[in-house]
């Protein structure tokens, strides 16, 4: 079905695509073994050279085009600083090339955030495998379409519920998830999570474009601020002038999106210091 709603084009074909995702009947369900199993070949995990111990790490979830160069720069930071990296490629797991992506992913015909939460599930399962990774101090990040699938992922987790796309176990998120930094997070319609379902006992970092009308920042401001007041720990910045996928060099011919060397270069330096600070007290 997932399939099939991606070429569709007529308005009622749209219109169920989005009521099939919506409540998870053209979603496929898996179980977290095969969800890892579905990833496996589609995961980068790289660890500082001479580590010579396991090290916590940073589990890296793309937008909706697809692995970019915006995740190697960040992944040379972290790397640089110490830690780890696992960078999830969810759409070529699915065998979702470029033009599938813009033209699918992107206007969320197909791949919504509730079904991709499970991919966040099972990366956590296939690093607590790796003896490379200190699976006790882990954190998330997620840019645009894959800040919405951990918003997702803390939504079903602060339920008590399972993602859509998992059969018979991973409810909750575990505690040694230490932090989320989420970049320029997509936060309006069809996100699952209003913000006060996000799970209480995973802290949630964000950086917003303040010129961003891709993934406006304003409806992330009424996510995070309804998050606040239901106990979840939220820290967001807006960042004034930046456009969504500011920090991405290899940005398509998009009016809509203008890099920032700048701007990046100050994003990374703040996951590293928002990961310093979270895995010392892990």
């Amino acid at each position: 079905m997932a399939g099939l709603c991606g070429l569709t084009v007529t308005v009622g074909g749209l219109a169920a695509c989005a009521a099939g995702n919506a409540a998870g009947w053209s979603v496929p369900r898996r179980s977290l073994a095969q969800q890892g199993e579905l990833l496996t070949g589609h995961v980068s995990i790289r660890i500082p050279p001479g580590a010579g111990h396991a090290v916590p790490t940073l589990v890296m979830f793309h937008g909706c085009g697809g692995l970019r160069q915006v995740q190697e720069d960040y992944a040379a930071a972290v790397l640089d600083a110490g830690y780890g990296v696992m960078i999830v490629g969810s759409n070529a797991a699915r065998g979702i090339g470029r033009f599938a992506a813009m033209s699918q992913v992107c206007t969320a015909l197909r791949l919504w955030g509730q079904e991709r939460a499970a991919d966040v599930h099972a990366a956590i399962a296939l690093a607590a495998a790796d003896p490379r990774i200190d699976s006790a101090n882990l954190a998330l990040i997620g840019w645009s379409h894959g800040g919405w699938t951990i918003l997702d992922a803390l939504g079903f987790s602060g339920a008590e519920q399972r993602p859509a796309a998992l059969e018979g176990e991973g409810v909750s998120l575990p505690d040694h998830v230490r932090t989320t930094i989420l970049i320029y997070p997509y936060c309006g319609f069809p996100v699952r999570t209003d913000g006060r379902d996000l799970d209480p006992d995973i802290p949630v970092h964000a950086i917003l474009a303040g010129n961003d009308v891709v993934a406006p920042a304003g409806d992330c401001v009424r996510l995070f601020e309804r998050a606040g007041q239901a106990g979840v720990r939220v820290d967001y910045a807006l960042w004034d002038g930046l456009t969504h996928a500011f920090d991405e060099p290899d940005q398509p011919p998009d009016p809509r999106m203008e890099y920032d060397a700048d701007a990046a270069g100050r994003a990374r330096k703040h996951l590293v210091e928002i990961l310093g600070s979270a895995f010392d007290q892990g």
